[in-house]
């Protein structure tokens, strides 16, 4: 018996779309604590340090400033080994129904389904990649239904 790919390991998650992307709300606050603490640590501690031994006020400031945006480069590999993607990609053979109603579902909306040709070319690329671009096309053949 194989478990649904969609559902979630975490079923009491709460989801957000934060730019594009769809996180976990307590996994983002989380993690912009981890960050506001490590840099904010490191900043006011390389303010200190570098005050003591840089005779240039501006240059120990510059190089603390430095140290904090380093620590939230660290922060941010901490928080990506902390919070794993939650996302489970399947894709099977059988899915080619599931596509089309998909597209079929897009095409009913108030905008329509648009055309392949106004896309980004990063898009179209992977579009190809995952064998939906020619599904796409087809169906913007049949009347796309774009209601702009």
């Amino acid at each position: 018996m194989t478990s649904d790919p969609t559902e979630s390991t975490a079923s009491d998650a709460r989801y957000l779309e934060v730019w594009g992307d769809t996180v976990v709300g307590r996994d983002l606050a989380v993690s912009v604590v981890i960050g506001v603490a490590v840099s904010v640590a490191a900043l006011l501690g390389a303010t200190a340090l570098f005050s003591s031994f840089v005779e240039d006020e501006a240059l120990a400031d510059a190089y603390a400033l430095l140290a904090g945006i380093g620590s939230c480069l660290v922060a941010g590999v901490v928080c990506g080994k902390l919070f794993r993607p939650k996302r489970n990609i399947a894709v099977e053979s059988t899915e080619g129904a599931k596509v089309d109603d998909v597209i079929a579902t897009l095409k009913e909306e108030r905008r329509g389904l648009g055309s392949v040709d106004d896309l980004p070319a990063a898009t179209v690329r992977e579009l190809k990649e995952l064998n939906l671009y020619e599904r796409f096309r087809a169906a913007e053949a049949n009347g796309n239904g774009d209601r702009r």
